[in-house]
């Protein structure tokens, strides 16, 4: 796969994902385009997967954007998301846009790898084992963490959540 093709593929879900750990669009555009600056700095011939080594360049910069901040002990982030400002909109897009603003809220209360888990499960709905490729972890593992995250955002939003 060609470098332009993995972008327009890949841009909206790096960038949707980068937001959602960092809960602010001018950080998260910035390391959106670190992400595909460092691919495509890259030998994208010796990549098996260019989804998984798109999300693993992402989460990366993600988890050093924090290091750089001294916030390696992220719990709980207390930064709730940018606020954007609308004129006259149809009332579906403003539940829409609350219940956007309750979801970034509540994935900053969970831990780090409760919340990446939601997203690439929930948010990007992918597999477990993708979802393993990318972190690096065991599918037993993903398993817990995505239960036990579901329970805590079921605490912390007081309401029901579809943990299938």
């Amino acid at each position: 796969m060609d470098f332009d093709e993995l972008y327009e593929q890949e841009f909206r879900k790096t960038y949707q994902y980068i937001r959602y750990m960092v809960s602010h669009a001018q950080v998260a555009e910035d390391l959106t385009q670190d992400t595909f600056v460092r691919i495509y700095k890259s030998d994208l011939t010796k990549v098996t997967n260019c989804q998984t080594y798109t999300r693993q360049v992402a989460r990366n910069l993600v988890y050093d954007y924090y290091r750089k901040k001294a916030l390696i002990k992220w719990l709980p982030f207390t930064n709730a998301p940018e606020q954007q400002d609308f004129g006259y909109v149809p009332h579906e897009w403003l539940i829409q846009e609350e219940d956007r603003k309750q979801l970034y809220e509540a994935l900053q209360k969970l831990k780090p790898v409760q919340r990446e888990v939601i997203i690439y499960r929930k948010i990007e709905e992918l597999s477990i084992q993708e979802t393993c490729d990318i972190m690096g972890l065991t599918s037993v593992k993903v398993a817990n963490t995505q239960r036990s995250a579901m329970q805590a955002l079921q605490k912390i939003l007081g309401g029901v959540i579809d943990e299938a």
